[in-house]
């Protein structure tokens, strides 16, 4: 099954909103690293059932700016458009080769997949995918999917992993139907009612509005 995997923060100064959130909430934060090819770093805080939140900022506009990575695009369109807050969220899928197959087949619209990697502060090299669906009938954004090497982006310390787990997602889109028949036929998502679908560590929601909307337990994120 999907799961919900990291929510993607954009943020002038990714350092200062993780320390903000962890002083304000009680939590722990750490830093992710650099992305050198993307002109663009992060700050991370690691949450309950293998979920966590990424505030991510651009320290190379130049390389960001021509990067032909969707998220790095949306990022550095953030950062133009001077908008902080929560911009995309990635679903973890074990098989990503499976879902291009069946993208294929239906004639879906994808670009990818992306290699990504960093070095962790243990030396140790963390590698992903990442494949971008998108849909001709809408421009609003559909999550990336992510496929992690190995146990994936979990903390070797279980002490940095916050007692909070994620709950909800939120889409808020002009265009309910069509994101609901992409999360229906093609990620074979559940459909549990008004909207809601069932992911492995949570639940995935279609609203009428604009923006994202995420939820940890009792603590929200949200941009309008």
């Amino acid at each position: 099954m999907i799961a919900f995997d990291h929510l993607v923060i954009h943020s002038f100064d990714p350092k200062q909103h993780q320390e903000m959130f962890s002083n304000f909430h009680n939590s722990v934060g750490v830093p992710g690293g650099k992305h050198e090819l993307w002109g663009t770093y992060n700050y991370l805080a690691f949450m309950e059932n293998n979920s966590y939140i990424e505030w991510i900022g651009v320290d190379d506009e130049a390389v960001a700016n021509q990067s032909d990575n969707p998220l790095i695009r949306q990022t550095a369109k953030a950062w133009r458009d001077q908008i902080e807050g929560p911009i995309q969220f990635a679903l973890r899928v074990s098989d990503l080769d499976c879902y291009i197959d069946d993208f294929n087949k239906k004639g879906v619209n994808y670009e990818g997949p992306f290699p990504g990697s960093r070095r962790k502060t243990d030396g140790s090299l963390l590698e992903w995918r990442m494949l971008f669906p998108n849909l001709e009938e809408t421009n609003q954004t559909l999550p990336f999917l992510i496929e992690w090497n190995g146990e994936g982006n979990i903390p070797n310390d279980t002490s940095l992993i916050n007692k909070t787990p994620f709950t909800t997602i939120e889409v808020h889109t002009i265009d309910i139907e069509t994101y609901k028949r992409f999360f229906t036929n093609d990620l074979k998502l559940k459909e549990l009612n008004n909207h809601t679908f069932q992911l492995e560590n949570g639940l995935l929601k279609v609203q009428q509005g604009k923006g994202l909307k995420a939820t940890f337990d009792h603590i929200t994120f949200q941009l309008k």
